[in-house]
């Protein structure tokens, strides 16, 4: 089965809903974690997921923390102030060749370097972040860092 996953906030706990497939969802975390673009060394190269990637994607419902849910193969589109990342994998595998990520309608695949969004409302913690790798032809590559929450 394919998720479609849709998390929204404004900014704090109020206006922060977790849809799954049409049907809203109590979560104790929504927790995803993607690791991309490296070399052997560990140091942030150009290539996104075509350099290998890890990634951990998960929602722990409230009424069982203990029993977490995968969300792919499937669909996420999270919604912030200022930002909107969708990643998609929708292979049955969920084979990595098969994920694209997107930040504010720009696909960052090639480029990705980390994705981590953890909304944990138990312990009512929340991060978000994403980094991309920024080629420059004159100047030294950088890694850029976007600080969602």
């Amino acid at each position: 089965m394919r998720n479609e996953i849709l998390f929204s906030t404004g900014g704090d706990w109020d206006s922060t809903s977790l849809m799954s497939n049409g049907y809203a969802i109590e979560a104790a975390q929504l927790y995803i974690e993607l690791s991309a673009g490296r070399d052997d060394w560990g140091d942030e190269v150009q290539g996104g997921i075509w350099e290998g990637a890890d990634l951990t994607a998960m929602i722990r419902p409230a009424e069982d923390p203990m029993a977490p849910i995968d969300i792919f193969p499937g669909r996420i589109s999270m919604e912030f102030p200022g930002y909107t990342i969708v990643m998609e994998n929708q292979h049955p595998m969920v084979d990595m060749r098969h994920l694209r990520v997107w930040l504010n309608g720009e696909d960052i695949t090639d480029r990705v370097v980390d994705v981590v969004v953890d909304i944990n409302a138990v312990d009512s913690f929340v991060q978000a972040y994403v980094s991309v790798y920024k080629s420059r032809f004159l100047l030294r590559d950088e890694v850029i860092t976007h600080t969602i929450i």
